[in-house]
């Protein structure tokens, strides 16, 4: 503790309320703040935080400017704990106060009193709370002293109450101890609920002492006089901490500030304490030991003979050392680490001689390793940097030291701030690194210097140090590591003004990195979610018989792949060939020209007998199990079928007329071997129904007329005008059910020969029909010779070809060469899947 070294900061002292104020406000164009030393604070771990706890913190503020303010210390008016959570990441160069979270024993009042800021003393502790014991406190004239047998508790976790709430409370001491004691060493073993505080100084009547600061002339309110005891604290039952207190034995010298620890071996563990001094020259307000020569004499003693306690027997040992530190050690620190091998290293790093606080030769900056059960000392790490005292250390993790505040040698003109407040300790590689990182650790290892050390001493421990280490502490340690990595803060001050944004474009707005991020993190999903829906449309597409994209697909290639999905609704009456091409069928066309290798020119040169009209008679028998063809389909439940045919001159006409081609045209769909007609078609007086008689022909057409419906011609059986050899312009009786087909189709019949249809009359099995004499099929309930009231129904139909005017353009099928006085298609026109031939006029052209 600086104490009463820092008499030119007195002043300081006395207007840092001002400044800083009691609530703990900054002082004007501050912005940050540092700590620039932390001497005497004391330390416990819950779980995974570290708590820091009084001592004499001194800040060193940040200016707006860029400079630093001078150094103050507002004595911690609100009684504030600070914490550190191990999850936590910094660098050992960065502001350490950005990192820690305060904890306000006062619930962020005034203080006073009631918990006012301690210098030394102990946090004593298990893993669920904490008993603030010991140190010593600033007095003034408002403030009246605490009670001496009452020691506050901090609760953090509690295994008996649910759903339990972080809270302060008290404790009362027994056994005569009072809390009025300073500079002695405390040491926990959570996983035996029990604490411990050894030696110390108290006041010379055992009341309120408080801090050397160059005023106080009152002896008796100095803590000076040794106190030869050891107290322990059994926190196993928490509603009921026991307190006891026992006196050293006459070998075992008190002292002050040594580093005291608990090592898990045996049935309880040991205590070790290592360092001290007597008369040390900080318990004066003049900072001048009053016996040097007895403390040099004595003090030396306490590194190279430890003392040793066994908690489970309650007795004192002592063992010698060898290749100890030169100089007589306080307020250092020590840590133990546990060894593969069942063996322990204590690591004790800085602290000074306790007579030079002026004195930079009088620190340490050594890191030395003190290895059990061989008591072995090891120099693991010389010193580099100034030496520091007053720090405390604890581990993380098993590889790691952690070195928190303390204080250089005291200048009285001038004062001087720590490099870095924490420092950073590997103790498996004996390095000092540059940073803590919660995801960076690893077990402990035995640093190969010690291990040097430890194989070449011949040293032994007494039998009954080395009976301590016989037996392995078996009891459960707990622990809380690893620890999850989060940000650090920053401890900018959130008061003071924010500099604005330069407009010369020198640099990036801060909000727009992040909103870049959420717009581009949209765009990115939104790209994604695209990418989906087009490569299931696409499959889609694919499934359903078509790749083009829509709007591009071919209209009439999806209606005919959708009517090629339709069930026929009755079993067709026709086989052969024409079986092969109704609907539903999945026969190849090209393997169907396979099976059929008549020549076109052949079919083409094929005679058909013209269809004998029939007056009132009943449909053909073999019409009535055949489905509807393709253009009946469409006419009826397509919309291509919706606009009914026009007179001559009028636009519309379903699929199925002759004005809805044109001689562009690529969408013939409609087969000759399916054609039917509904009964309606026909005149019921055969049978008596009393069926509609069909409409009338629409008027006749000269040749220069556009045809705007389906014109009969004379190969369906237009009777000619007697003497003038020319067919008469309007019908006057009504043709069977194939006068109300295409041109397209007539074309079709015309090129059936006589030979093809009776080739295969029988039709298929089921279907019983009479026949004429000249092959025709006729009804079943007609008798031979009365078959002029019916149309010749052929079985077999051959495919469309030219009409009887002479060469169609073929912009279908492949055809054969020439033949029937047709030219010849060029051979280089190439072959399709469809073996249709058509012409002009049955796309409504003219020759």
């Amino acid at each position: 503790m600086l104490g009463s070294n820092l008499k030119t900061l007195a002043a300081v002292v006395v207007s840092v309320p001002i400044v800083l104020g009691q609530t703990g406000g900054w002082g004007k164009d501050q912005v940050n703040t540092k700590i620039c030393m932390w001497p005497q604070l004391r330390t416990a771990v819950l779980h995974d935080t570290l708590y820091l706890d009084g001592g004499d913190i001194w800040w060193q503020p940040g200016l707006s400017n860029g400079e630093v303010g001078a150094v103050v210390n507002d004595n911690n008016p609100q009684g504030v704990t600070w914490m550190l959570n191990f999850s936590n990441p910094f660098r050992t160069s960065d502001n350490f106060s950005a990192v820690l979270e305060p904890l306000y024993g006062a619930g962020g009042l005034n203080a006073g009193n009631l918990v006012p800021n301690y210098r030394d003393g102990a946090l004593l502790h298990n893993d669920e709370r904490m008993y603030f014991f010991g140190g010593l406190m600033s007095k003034t004239g408002t403030q009246s002293k605490p009670a001496g047998d009452r020691v506050r508790v901090f609760e953090k976790y509690s295994k008996i109450v649910t759903n339990f709430s972080p809270q302060f409370n008290e404790a009362e001491l027994q056994n005569n101890i009072t809390r009025y004691i300073t500079y002695g060493g405390g040491a926990s073993a959570p996983s035996e609920n029990l604490a411990w505080y050894f030696t110390g100084y108290k006041s010379i009547n055992g009341g309120p002492i408080y801090l050397p600061d160059g005023v106080r002339k009152n002896e008796s309110e100095i803590a000076n006089i040794t106190a030869n005891q050891l107290i322990t604290l059994d926190i196993t039952s928490p509603n009921r901490p026991a307190w006891t207190v026992k006196s050293l034995p006459d070998f075992i010298k008190g002292r002050a500030n040594p580093e005291v620890v608990w090592v898990p071996t045996g049935a309880k563990g040991i205590l070790v304490a290592i360092g001290g001094v007597v008369e040390p020259d900080f318990l004066y307000s003049n900072s001048k030991s009053r016996d040097a020569a007895t403390s040099k004499e004595v003090s030396p003693g306490f590194m190279s003979t430890i003392d040793i306690y066994d908690i489970a027997s309650g007795q004192w040992h002592q063992q010698s050392t060898t290749g100890g530190p030169p100089l007589q050690l306080t307020r250092g620190c020590a840590v133990v680490a546990k060894a593969g091998d069942g063996t322990f290293n204590i690591y004790y790093y800085g602290g000074y001689d306790g007579l030079g606080i002026t004195k930079p030769e009088s620190f340490s900056d050594d890191v030395w390793v003190l290895s059990l059960p061989k008591f072995v000392w090891t120099k693991l790490t010389p010193g580099t940097k100034e030496g520091r005292a007053g720090h405390k250390c604890v581990m993380p993790y098993p590889d790691q030291m952690l070195v928190i505040g303390g204080q250089l040698a005291f200048d009285s003109n001038n004062y001087r701030c720590l490099d870095e407040t924490v420092r950073v300790f590997n103790l498996s590689t004996g390095a000092w690194v540059d940073r803590y990182d919660p995801a960076v650790w690893s077990q402990y290892t035995t640093p190969e210097a010690v291990s040097k050390a430890i194989g070449g001493a011949s040293q032994q421990p007494s039998p009954s140090v080395a009976a301590l280490f016989a037996s392995t502490y078996t009891n459960t340690i707990t622990t809380y590591y690893p620890y999850a990595s989060v940000a650090p803060a920053n401890n900018t001050n959130p008061d003071a003004p924010v500099p604005s944004e330069k407009s010369d474009g020198g640099g990036v707005p801060s909000y727009l990195p992040p909103v870049l991020g959420v717009v581009l993190g949209l765009v990115f999903i939104t790209m994604i979610a695209v990418l989906v829906l087009l490569y299931r449309r696409r499959r889609y597409l694919r499934k359903n018989g078509g790749s083009s994209e829509a709007g591009t697909e071919d209209a009439g290639k999806r209606i005919i792949n959708w009517m090629r999905n339709q069930e026929p609704k009755s079993p067709p009456t026709v086989t052969s060939y024409a079986t092969d091409m109704t609907p539903g069928s999945n026969t190849d066309l090209e393997s169907s020209v396979g099976q059929n290798q008549q020549s076109m020119n052949e079919l083409m040169n094929t005679e058909v007998v013209r269809p004998v009209e029939l007056m009132d008679t009943s449909p053909p028998a073999e019409l009535h199990d055949t489905p509807l063809p393709y253009t009946e389909v469409i006419n009826r439940y397509s919309k291509l079928g919706e606009t009914p045919i026009l007179p001559r001159g009028g636009n519309g006409g379903a699929i199925n007329e002759g004005s809805f081609y044109s001689s562009s045209g690529t969408q013939q769909i409609d087969h000759a071997s399916t054609v039917s007609h509904p009964v309606s078609a026909f005149n019921a007086s055969s049978t008596g129904g009393a069926v509609p008689t069909p409409p009338p022909p629409p008027a006749p057409m000269n040749d220069s007329s556009p045809l705007a419906y389906r014109p009969d011609s004379d190969a369906l059986g237009n009777p000619t005008t007697p003497g003038t050899g020319t067919s008469s312009t309007v019908r006057q009786n009504i043709v069977s059910g194939f006068s109300q087909i295409s041109e397209r189709d007539k074309s079709h019949l015309r090129q059936i020969s006589d030979a093809t249809v009776s080739s295969v009359a029988s039709g298929p099995a089921g279907h019983h029909h009479s026949h004429s004499a000249d092959g025709r099929i006729l009804s079943p309930t007609v008798p031979e010779g009365d078959e002029s009231r019916f149309t010749a129904s052929p079985a077999v139909v051959s495919p469309p070809s030219a009409g009887v005017f002479g060469e169609a353009h073929d912009y279908l099928s492949a055809r054969g060469g020439g033949g029937g006085g047709q030219t010849p298609q060029a051979t280089s026109s190439p072959l399709r899947k469809s073996v249709f031939s058509e012409s002009l006029e049955d796309m409504n052209g003219k020759k």
